[in-house]
């Protein structure tokens, strides 16, 4: 009798569960498995979650002669706010950014900044194998200065272009920069993989 009722509720488990499987949401199945809870905050990819890259924030590092850096939450912010906007079209068939990514970069970056500091973004699709040491000298980006002027000549005002990371390196330089904030990260949009950037930094 005992192994009757156990075949029993065997069986009925073994229904439940396939009739979870075929008719539930899989965040609800995901839910019925492990006791509650959203799967939604481990997806990586969810639109406007940018997921940190350690290894090219160093590479990027490397390149820009930067000695210290800091991951601010200011520039993640920033980041994560790009990945939300980016559209596709942003990017030119050589994977640089153009006109239109610099319009839709400004009412990003405008807010982020105070007087006198500069924030210079990046976005490519990845991997890039025509982005190379020799070659992303002449890669432009997107670049935002808020420049002070005293109200007595026309107040402070952001100047936004499109510029080279060579002139970004020799800025760096010039200003002896090594307290820079820099978040280095990938996400996805529509089933493609962009690596992203963000530096800001006070002059």
């Amino acid at each position: 009798m005992k192994r009757k009722k156990f075949l029993a509720l065997a069986l009925a488990g073994v229904i439940t569960a396939a009739t979870l499987t075929a008719c539930t949401p899989l965040e609800d199945l995901y839910n019925w498995f492990f006791g509650g809870g959203s799967s939604k905050a481990s997806h990586g990819s969810e639109k406007g979650l940018v997921t940190r890259s350690v290894d090219l924030e160093n590479k990027l590092k490397t390149y820009l002669e930067l000695s210290g850096t800091t991951a601010s939450d200011r520039a993640k912010q920033t980041l994560e706010a790009v990945a939300e906007g980016f559209d596709p079209e942003w990017l030119k068939p050589n994977n640089e950014l153009n006109e239109k990514a610099k319009t839709a970069l400004e009412s990003i970056t405008k807010e982020k900044l105070a007087e006198n500091e500069q924030l210079w973004v990046d976005v490519m699709k990845w991997p890039s194998p025509g982005v190379t040491a020799d070659t992303i000298p002449n890669r432009r980006l997107y670049w935002d200065k808020y420049q002070y002027l005293p109200p007595d000549l026309g107040g402070s005002y952001h100047d936004c272009v499109l510029m080279y990371y060579g002139e970004l390196k020799r800025l760096l330089k010039f200003h002896n920069i090594n307290d820079a904030e820099l978040y280095v990260g990938t996400f996805e949009k529509d089933g493609n993989k962009y690596a992203a950037m963000v530096i800001i930094w006070k002059y």
